[in-house]
């Protein structure tokens, strides 16, 4: 259900930019334009009605496509909630879809003792068009954010609300984008809102605070069949402090009786970069134990993603190494439960010849956690 926090209770709607906010450009295609989000809210007759939560809008001096996002703008992000925090009963991120994601996961782990809703939306079609999902996906955004007891970023989107950390843009077309595919959603729209409170984090205990020390030096790759070893030893041949997330085949397995990779590999461990294996596959885990590869992999020290989606993996990668964390406490962190963005499993099913049902692990409660 429902749970009513301030009264009247209030909303920052924070606007970014992205399609939301877009409309054609002169030379052509679609661009974010300053103001137009507004102009839109104030001719949409339902942002006006008595039932609609109040809401501000503070919007950035340059709106822009979220390809543009990157580190800086997560840590203003960051910022501008802090500053704002005691003055709302929650807080609206309007950005574009691309990297949405990649937000939403890095905020969850930026935003510390978090405990009003953090609710990111966006649109795949303008809010100007004649038909257009942005209205909806803005409408619900404020409701959740406003009339909500769910401590935590979130993504709303055609009519689900799902973990931050745990969603994956999907689909470039269909205004259903995103999946949150090792999570059930946290709430969702019908002819009521269904809050499904057994999957909402717990409200923290401590003062909220934010961190803005973030590690920039991480790059994904995802590995394709025969490929040149060389292009990871290029990678990491500097020295300089740096982190990889491996996007192998299946449950983590990478040729590693392949001579030169397995070379790389132990030259990456020897250089002391830091090494994430994760899986291609949008459901299911990392699990370094099932085979003959991925207990290789295992021994050579690296960090498994466990269910993470990669973009958790590069945000909380990012936030750990920025507060300094490296080698086992790195593993360590990397492998626990600090903001509910991963499931510890049960004993791998090929060894039990009993499929195992992923379990939340009692470490996400954000009062376990001291990152």
């Amino acid at each position: 259900g429902v749970i009513m926090m301030s009264d009247p209770p209030k909303v920052l709607l924070i606007a970014t930019g992205g399609t939301i906010c877009s409309t054609q450009h002169p030379n052509g295609g679609l661009a974010p334009m300053r103001g137009h989000l507004e102009k839109h809210l104030e001719l949409y007759p339902e942002f006006s009605l008595p039932s609609m939560p109040k809401f501000d809008v503070l919007e950035w001096e340059d709106v822009f496509d979220s390809s543009l996002f990157n580190f800086s703008h997560w840590i203003k992000l960051a910022k501008n909630i802090e500053d704002n925090y005691y003055d709302y009963s929650g807080f609206v991120i309007a950005h574009g879809t691309d990297t949405m994601a990649y937000s939403a996961s890095a905020l969850s782990f930026m935003l510390e003792y978090l405990a009003k809703p953090v609710v990111f939306t966006g649109a795949q079609i303008p809010i100007g068009d004649i038909f257009n999902d942005a209205g909806h996906n803005l409408v619900a955004a404020l409701l959740v954010a406003a009339n909500c007891d769910i401590p935590e970023v979130s993504i709303c989107f055609a009519n689900h609300l799902t973990r931050g950390n745990r969603t994956t843009k999907v689909d470039s077309w269909s205004h259903d984008a995103f999946e949150s595919p090792n999570y059930p959603p946290l709430a969702d729209f019908g002819v009521d809102l269904l809050v499904r409170t057994e999957n909402v984090r717990a409200p923290p205990k401590n003062r909220f605070r934010i961190h803005t020390r973030l590690h920039t030096n991480i790059a994904v790759l995802w590995l394709v069949p025969g490929f040149n070893d060389s292009i990871i030893e290029c990678f990491i041949s500097d020295g300089t402090d740096k982190a990889l997330v491996l996007a192998c085949y299946g449950s983590g397995n990478a040729p590693v009786d392949k001579a030169p990779f397995r070379r790389v590999l132990e030259n990456a461990a020897k250089r002391n970069t830091s090494i994430v294996i994760a899986s291609q596959c949008r459901r299911g885990a990392t699990d370094l134990s099932l085979y003959q590869p991925g207990i290789e992999l295992q021994k050579m020290g690296f960090i498994s993603a466990l269910d993470m989606t990669i973009e958790a993996c590069v945000a909380k990668l990012s936030f750990l190494m920025g507060q300094g964390l490296r080698g086992s406490s790195l593993k360590d962190a990397m492998e626990s439960n600090l903001r509910g963005e991963l499931s510890k499993y049960a004993p791998s099913f090929l060894k039990r010849h009993t499929y195992s049902r992923p379990l939340e692990n009692n470490s996400s409660n954000p009062n376990n956690s001291k990152l």
